[in-house]
């Protein structure tokens, strides 16, 4: 497949401009809560058309490949991601108490966006999917993209948490915090979140785990140990340690809120390192001559970039 359209990255760059700006006036009304109940009607028409924008894409390269497979590359990942945060963006502007969330979730918005330029323009290499069973790849790649998606929204209220609960432990400005989530509705959001997330990230690593396993006779030795792996399984521990925080005191509140963020840097470093993996690393075990067998990247096919 020939990389994506200048035109797509031109829009891609729009987008992420808009984002940037709707984020710089969140931040600003965050300032002055007694003043930002409600998202500027300017906010709203940026969220709200980059929601359909990455929808259109979205749909517009899933129809261009001509088969049931909505997601071939991680653009596109990328770009169903990018129409779930805006969508949730969009839902929490109408919601008086949650509004504020949109200063935590706008930067998150704007960081997949710019990312969705780089794996469009510079960066694009389209999924190993022939290779694959189709349900299977289908399960792996919804879990995980859908997955990451919920646990950004855990994240962003954990970032809310975090600053609510330091306003409310420096005294500044409380006349307006009434106009903020309280710290318990935050707790229950990382929670609820986290908890979807980690259903489906769990469907998504145990479909790649079947997908590997499939042709685990040409895999590398010590691949269960690879940077991918091994960062996976570190954030699912998170989002499992994450469910069950209502019952582990230790783990509540602040350190909840920690745990969200960390969460979503382990699975975006997941994201960025694999397209920092060799081609091939079991090509210098194949015999001259013959075809290189599959590496963990390439059977497993969530990909950087």
């Amino acid at each position: 497949m020939p990389l994506a359209n200048p035109i797509t990255t031109l829009i891609l760059s729009a987008l992420t401009v808009l984002s940037v700006f709707a984020t710089v006036g969140a931040l600003k009304r965050l300032r002055h809560p007694e003043r930002a109940f409600t998202a500027s009607v300017r906010q709203r028409l940026i969220v709200a058309a980059i929601a359909l924008t990455t929808l259109g894409l979205f749909i517009r390269f899933w129809l261009a490949e001509g088969g049931w497979q909505p997601v071939t590359s991680h653009r596109d990942g990328l770009l169903l991601m990018s129409f779930m945060l805006a969508g949730t963006i969009f839902f929490i502007q109408n919601r008086a108490r949650l509004v504020g969330l949109s200063a935590f979730a706008l930067p998150v918005l704007t960081f997949v966006l710019g990312w969705a330029i780089c794996s469009s323009a510079w960066t694009y290499h389209p999924f190993d999917l022939p290779t694959l069973h189709p349900v299977w790849r289908g399960i792996h790649l919804a879990g995980v993209y859908l997955g990451t998606a919920c646990c950004g929204v855990a994240a962003m209220a954990g970032g809310m948490y975090l600053y609510v609960q330091a306003r409310l432990k420096r005294k500044h400005n409380l006349g307006g915090m009434g106009l903020l989530a309280s710290l318990e509705a935050l707790e229950n959001i990382i929670i609820r979140a986290a908890i979807l997330g980690f259903v489906l990230l769990t469907l998504g690593l145990a479909s790649g785990v079947v997908v590997i396993s499939e042709d685990s006779t040409s895999l590398p030795s010590g691949w269960w140990f690879t940077p991918k792996i091994v960062l996976s399984t570190l954030a699912w521990l998170v989002y499992a340690l994450l469910m069950n925080v209502r019952y582990a005191i230790g783990f509540r509140g602040r350190r909840a809120a920690w745990l969200s963020i960390i969460g979503l840097a382990l699975l975006l470093a997941t994201y960025a390192v694999v397209n920092r993996l060799p081609a091939s690393t079991a090509e210098s075990e194949t015999d001259p001559g013959t075809e290189a067998a599959p590496t963990v990247s390439s059977v497993y096919p969530v990909e950087g970039g």
